[in-house]
């Protein structure tokens, strides 16, 4: 049978400004209006610096609303603030322009892609060209101010920003850097002894992105082995947590590197997963109401202050102004925090990607090995366990040497209620983190799952408690679709293992499967719904009949009203799995399953018709779900001809 490469799972870009959520949503172009970017529009045409400075400065600003990203793409503002990240006039308008441009990268995929229409990337290498043309280029760290970084330096981090969030969105833009001879200088950027940690660390999450999938990257990374060798025994705060395991993403990525360095990339990984980000946030939490207080007092207005104003030079004004935008210590915290949180994702999403089966490295002209090769794990009925690893021996041993499991698990716990509620109405940009952190943890995790045997999944017992806590945290969560997404997906591949465990489910009540079926009922997201599908049709085949018997009618009535094709086919396929086993003919008789399957398959036709380009690389799979259910219907038929009816 054809086989499909599994996609790897991508680094979730993280908003390293804290951009609102407005840029999630469409960003349709509407009709100008009479709104700030008709105001910035004029002054960045204007010949006057410092009215482009301003224009500059309100761009940063306004992109968090929905109603100004809609106008920023109706409008040419793009197009004419581009030009100004290679202005030579002055270092602060490129300033400002790359600073305003990582703003509007961190407003979604699709103004990611607009910045790459409207050929804001040929400025932006042009401008990081200019530091790699500079072998002797460091930054400047001023000690007045708390050794932030200098103008210059602070423009390269915020291009470098802009690069990272371009080259995340679009295939496109990784094509134009892979033109460039800006890897080497990059690389260089990782001493952050010389270079700094924010520097660094942007510098490190950008290679992590380029270097995904992409073999023109490989041939310079693989040559500076050492330099990310030496990243991976980083011990101290969370910047360095987050640069070790940064480099040990970017390592695992490059197939040179990966194999020689693998057992101390899982060690590096898995250090990361030691941190306890609840109790880390928790203990951060009694501080961040301090943030809300600490605004700066408002000063009587003197004429003596006013003939200060006046007299004050432009630079000490400049001075008072940096003083004055400084971050404070509980702010430098937050930031920190924050950096736990995106390298225990990381370490999530580069462990999911190792212990990826590569489809490719096993497809062989072998038909028999091939076929073979189509199952995940190996299932054996007499025990009721999947005894089968599909993972290199390294990696499995590492999983289990390492403890990981456990500690994803521990990652994708949710927060205390009174923790959470202190982070959103304080910090939210935590709070989208830790979804991420979460959402990564349970992913990982379900991959594990369909890679590893029960036992050294930790035996049926431990999986089954995995999953009633999932099913817990499920119906008392938030309610976020990705959240929920992720953990049924994870519910879905932990009961896979269960499936010769019956025993296990014998305290299952009518009322905790109708929890379940609520759960479909009221769900709108078509992947959570197959997820849950799938979970019934594997019940089907652990519960008694009376209760196969409702499972099986909830499946047929809600396929019926079911929009989505591949939801339908996994409800079908589930369903056909539960008579595998036993024919269930009085239930097939009590629910008239022969007609409702022989319309289910007029509807999945009609269906995968018309979601044929939506379906994607799942066509196939839907297509062979829709042929077998027309000959179970024959099946289910053959056997009703020869059954009598109890009366």
């Amino acid at each position: 049978m054809g086989k499909t490469r599994k996609q790897r799972v991508r680094n979730g870009k993280v908003d390293p400004i804290g951009a609102a959520d407005a840029a999630e949503e469409d960003l349709v172009p509407n009709t100008k209006s009479d709104g700030p970017v008709i105001v910035i529009l004029e002054q960045l045409q204007s010949p006057n610096l410092e009215e482009k400075l301003s224009g500059l400065q309100m761009l940063s600003t306004i992109c968090h609303i929905q109603q100004n990203l809609i106008e920023i793409l109706s409008s040419d503002l793009i197009r004419i603030a581009a030009p100004l990240l290679m202005d030579t006039t002055s270092p602060a308008l490129r300033q400002a322009a790359a600073g305003a441009f990582r703003n509007l990268s961190v407003c979604g995929v699709e103004m990611c892609e607009v910045l790459v229409e409207q050929d804001v990337l040929t400025p932006l290498l042009q401008l990081l060209q200019i530091y790699a043309d500079k072998a002797d280029w460091t930054p400047k760290f001023d000690q007045q101010f708390d050794n932030q970084l200098d103008e210059v330096s602070d423009t390269f981090l915020h291009a470098v920003n802009v690069l990272w969030n371009l080259c995340e969105s679009t295939s496109l833009a990784v094509d134009m850097f892979n033109q460039t001879q800006l890897l080497e200088s990059f690389v260089r950027c990782l001493n952050f002894e010389v270079f700094g940690m924010d520097i660094a660390i942007a510098v490190c999450q950008c290679l992590l992105i380029i270097s995904e999938d992409n073999p023109t990257s490989w041939r310079v990374l693989s040559s500076s082995g050492a330099v990310f060798g030496g990243l991976l025994t980083l011990s101290g705060g969370f910047p360095e947590v987050l640069l070790r395991t940064l480099s040990a993403g970017i390592m695992a990525n490059v197939p040179a590197l990966a194999e020689p360095y693998l057992q101390q990339i899982l060690t590096s990984l898995s250090k990361t997963l030691d941190e306890n980000h609840r109790t880390v946030l928790s203990s951060l939490s009694s501080d961040l109401p301090l943030l809300q207080k600490e605004e700066v007092p408002e000063l009587e207005v003197t004429e003596e202050s006013r003939r200060m104003e006046v007299e004050e030079s432009e630079e000490a004004a400049a001075k008072r102004r940096r003083r004055a935008d400084l971050p404070t210590p509980l702010e430098t915290k937050v930031k920190h925090v924050g950096w736990l949180l995106e390298a225990q994702r990381v370490a999530g999403e580069t462990l999911t990607n190792l212990s990826s089966a590569d489809d490719d490295a096993n497809v062989t002209d072998d038909f028999e090995e091939d076929s073979e090769a189509e199952s995940v794990n190996d299932f054996d009925p007499a025990t009721g366990i999947v005894v089968c690893d599909k993972l290199p021996i390294e990696i499995l041993e590492g999983i289990k040497s390492l403890n990981v499991i456990e500690k994803l698990w521990q990652r994708a716990q949710p927060l205390p209620e009174n923790v959470y509620q202190i982070l959103q109405e304080c910090e939210r940009t935590l709070t989208k983190k830790l979804k991420t952190l979460r959402i990564s943890a349970l992913l990982c995790l379900q991959n594990l799952c369909n890679t590893m045997s029960t036992d050294d999944l930790g035996g049926a017992s431990a999986i089954y408690n995995v999953w009633l806590d999932l099913g817990q945290q499920v119906f008392q969560g938030d309610n976020d679709a990705h959240l929920l997404e992720a953990s049924t997906a994870l519910m879905r591949a932990s009961l896979e293992h269960l499936k010769g465990c019956p025993e296990l489910f014998e305290k299952m009540t009518e009322n905790d499967l109708q929890m379940m079926l609520n759960g479909v009922e009221s769900c709108s997201e078509a992947e959570i719904r197959a997820n849950w599908l799938r979970m019934l049709g594997i019940l089907g085949c652990l519960l008694p009949e009376n209760l196969v018997k409702i499972i099986i009618t909830f499946i047929l009535e809600t396929s019926m009203k079911e929009s989505d094709a591949w939801a339908i086919s996994e409800a079908m396929d589930s369903l056909m799995d539960m008579f595998s086993d036993n024919d269930w003919i009085q239930i097939v008789y009590d629910v008239n399953l022969v007609q409702k399957s022989r319309d289910l398959e007029r509807i999945l036709k009609a269906k995968l018709r018309q979601q044929k380009r939506d379906l994607g690389d799942r066509y196939p799979a839907v297509a062979t779900v829709r042929t077998n259910l027309a000959r179970f219907t024959k099946y289910v038929e053959a056997g009703l001809k020869k059954y009598k009816p109890l009366t």
